[in-house]
């Protein structure tokens, strides 16, 4: 009998947190699972009797360390109707799976959705700080919204449409390491799939884990030019003359990483180290993107062939 949910895992450099994932997944209540672990670590990252406990559940090894890759490779090995990719530093109540395959039963417009994804010091503050982001209600339910973008720490799909969104991008991962959910979401939304957001359904997130994305722990500037070179990429792929950078995105670029309030206030030596930055993220997103011009040419985009 196949599983009734594919939870696809992507790990990297966590082991305690990883552990304590697995040990809530397999208290999960009412429902059969398939846990695929996409292991990106160094081969002697883990130690030999961890390993072994590893691999008594569906367990790959890629290795390149590359989430969005991770994820799409989870998805191909995958046999469930319904697929959850999660980061390894969550912990789901024993009620967090059935409940979740549960909502696509209950509200056949919802294809994909998000959790409310909450941290010790954070509870219920989603709609009050992502305003922006709501574009309208379920019919008949106003505790699931359609939205225009989220993080992707947990995202339920139905499989059908996981293959129709074309699935994260590697490519833009492998050179800004940030900002691939953003980019499936609006990736999405110009194919007209829609993303909900489920108020009600809540998963916790363990910031305190060490390993795992950097964006959290990385210094400033590092995080910068990540996201600048995030930001440049995707203008590229999603302009319109495909490839290029209009001069509306080169003025949005602009504000984003030089003309803005708190860059302005900061002084000239950000000023001018912020120009730089957004002006390497510009020639080199222009250079990759051209190396990888053939998977962004295709209409629609599509990274699980």
């Amino acid at each position: 009998m196949l599983p009734r949910l594919s939870v696809v895992i992507p790990t990297y450099k966590r082991t305690d947190s990883l552990k304590k994932l697995l040990d809530c997944l397999g208290k999960q209540e009412d429902i059969d699972l398939e846990i695929i672990i996409v292991d990106q670590n160094a081969p002697d990252f883990f130690t030999e009797a961890f390993l072994s406990k590893l691999t008594k559940f569906t367990y790959i090894h890629q290795s390149q360390p590359n989430a969005s890759l991770a994820r799409n490779n989870g998805f191909k090995i995958s046999t469930a109707p319904y697929v959850l990719f999660i980061d390894d530093d969550l912990l789901p109540d024993p009620d967090f799976c059935i409940k979740g395959v549960t909502i696509f039963n209950n509200y056949p417009l919802v294809k994909c959705f998000v959790p409310m994804v909450y941290t010790e010091d954070e509870k219920g503050l989603w709609i009050k700080k992502n305003k922006k982001k709501i574009k309208s209600a379920y019919p008949g339910n106003d505790l699931i919204f359609s939205i225009t973008d989220n993080i992707s720490a947990a995202v339920f799909f139905e499989r059908s449409y996981y293959k129709l969104s074309g699935g994260f991008d590697p490519y833009l991962f492998e050179f800004a390491k940030a900002s691939e959910d953003v980019e499936l979401f609006l990736r999405m939304q110009q194919n007209k799939l829609v993303l909900w957001f489920v108020s009600f359904l809540e998963i916790f997130h363990d910031e305190k884990s060490e390993g795992g994305c950097e964006m959290r722990t990385a210094g400033y500037w590092v995080s910068r030019e990540k996201n600048a070179r995030a930001m440049a990429l995707r203008l590229r792929i999603h302009n319109k003359a495909s490839g290029n950078l209009s001069i509306a995105n080169i003025i949005q670029l602009s504000r984003s990483y030089i003309f803005n309030k708190a860059v302005l206030k900061s002084g000239l030596y950000t000023i001018i180290k912020e120009a730089k930055l957004l002006t390497n993220a510009i020639k080199e997103s222009k250079i990759f993107y051209n190396k990888h011009k053939k998977y962004y040419s295709n209409n629609p985009i599509d990274f699980l062939l």
